[in-house]
């Protein structure tokens, strides 16, 4: 019998570590899609600037 109470322990114990883990990794997961969200919206942004018309002032004169 105490074999198996000091399976049972171990047992919960390991679940109590993967249960730590998996919320690690739940709260990594949410602050890097937040980060993607970010870099999505900067692209977008940008997209939309270099679609602007630029004025002749703007413009850069060509090399010779």
């Amino acid at each position: 019998m105490t074999t198996l109470e000091e399976k049972h322990a171990h047992l919960e114990r390991t679940v109590a570590d993967l249960n730590s883990v998996v919320i690690d990794q739940q709260k990594r997961i949410e602050r890097l899609e937040t980060l993607l969200h970010r870099a999505d919206e900067r692209i977008e942004h940008l997209h939309a600037a270099l679609d602007q018309p630029r004025s002749a002032v703007e413009e850069r004169p060509p090399h010779y």
